[in-house]
């Protein structure tokens, strides 16, 4: 009963949000609501009778036991929330005691006491963050964007893996949200749109959410909105940075980096290389070799991440494809894949030079192709890696569906993708 009311309250939540939001656009609107909440029940399925991992299962096993903790000792619960000091006995009862780990069952417990410790209640929530920030983006994107409702609904409401991935009760669900606020809000404030007090509380909550849940996709997506926002500030006062334009970027961007570096542990250079070899081999040794991208002579030094540094992008963005897959989840995978290489090579062959949006597109390809390459050599499982990547693959297909030529095509040859293609702006 408890499970039922919470999902009558969320699809009050969202008709509120749309009337407010989305009233010009409602089939949209909820065919994303409903894909997403559909995609979160989903994950839990296919993780309790197909996966042998169970991540998202345990998880919620953890909250539930954090949820009864704080009906037994709701101070206590407040102050392990916040401030993080457990109170004896607590950390032994759960399953996960990594940081990462217990930041995201601190959340997911709130829910499971709201949901009467219902998996799917708190699924369906997740599914909801998931669908605002993804509408959200959206929204932010289709506003400033001329003609790109297909390419940002297609990116960030529905590309499938990325749903799949960013809706259940998992890590990249959460983390995902806070790049996509952060990205929206970044887009209104550097095109000179209003934005609210409240979004810039948002703004603060999302980096945080997703620096403790995803680090490093954080800290390299701030580093590349912050360079791209530096260099349109220094192209108004210097005409010599407006006219070099991207080498400014990269010598701002470059300069970042190395502030970045010493933002966490495995970001120092005496570090950062010893992790990536470390997951990697971690990876090749719990992992059948079919299933794997097969690197030449990896070990840690720069020069062997920048010889396989092209094989990595290649294998990140493109396979497994159809032939190398084995089983289900990998055949739709290579499906998917299949529809990116598609895509690249219809935008490839339409390329229209004169783009107003360059110097972010080019800012959004080097934080694809960075991460891309970081987390195909330290994690070299094709399965695990399309969990992962949903940190950058929506902004790898906007970039490559944005005036793509063949996407233009089939939106004015099929009457229900027209409809779409000329929605009035947001």
């Amino acid at each position: 009963m408890i499970a039922v009311l919470n999902c009558i309250v969320i699809f009050i939540l969202a008709w509120l949000f749309f009337k407010k939001n989305a009233p010009q656009q409602p089939r949209l609107f909820w065919m994303a609501f409903s894909y997403h909440l559909l995609l979160a029940m989903a994950l839990g399925l296919i993780y309790r009778y197909y996966y042998s991992a169970n991540d998202t299962w345990l998880f919620f096993q953890d909250s539930n036991t954090l949820a009864q903790f704080g009906e037994n000792d709701f101070m206590g619960y407040c102050k392990f929330l916040f401030s993080g000091e457990a109170p004896s006995g607590l950390l032994g009862q759960l399953v996960y005691s990594q940081e990462r780990s217990i930041f995201l069952v601190k959340i997911m417990s709130v829910f499971s006491w709201m949901g009467g410790h219902n998996y799917w209640a708190s699924a369906a929530w997740f599914s909801f963050i998931s669908f605002l920030s993804c509408w959200y983006l959206y929204a932010a994107v289709a506003h400033i964007f001329e003609r790109s409702h297909m390419a940002a609904s297609l990116s960030f409401l529905f590309f499938p893996s990325v749903a799949f991935w960013g809706s259940g009760l998992v890590k990249e669900t959460i983390a995902l949200a806070g790049i996509y606020f952060l990205a929206g809000i970044f887009l209104k404030f550097i095109h000179r749109q209003k934005t609210k007090w409240f979004e810039w509380a948002l703004l603060l909550g999302s980096y945080w959410a997703a620096w403790n849940l995803k680090y490093y996709w954080a800290t390299l997506f701030a580093a590349v909105l912050l360079t791209y926002a530096m260099v349109i500030f220094l192209g108004k006062k210097f005409s010599v940075c407006n006219k070099h334009k991207v080498f400014t970027w990269l010598i701002v961007f470059i300069f970042l980096c190395g502030g970045a570096s010493l933002s966490h542990p495995n970001f120092y250079p005496s570090r950062f290389l010893e992790v990536l070899v470390s997951n990697h081999e971690e990876f090749i040794r719990i992992s059948d070799d079919s299933g794997l991208i097969h690197f030449y002579d990896f070990h840690a030094s720069w020069w062997s991440v920048v010889l396989n540094a092209p094989w990595a992008l290649f294998s990140g963005l493109l396979r497994p494809f159809i032939w190398e897959a084995s089983g289900m989840t990998a055949f739709m995978a290579a499906l998917e894949n299949l529809m990116i290489v598609v895509l690249l090579v219809s935008a490839l062959g339409g390329y229209k030079k004169h783009n107003p949006h360059q110097l972010l597109f080019f800012s959004l390809l080097v934080y694809v192709a960075m991460l891309c390459v970081f987390l195909a050599l330290s994690t070299p499982n094709f399965g695990t890696l399309s969990r992962y990547r949903v940190g950058f693959l929506p902004f790898f297909v906007f970039v490559i569906t944005y005036r793509n030529p063949l996407v233009e095509y089939l939106s004015e040859r099929f009457k229900f993708l027209r409809v779409y293609s000329k929605m009035s702006h947001i």
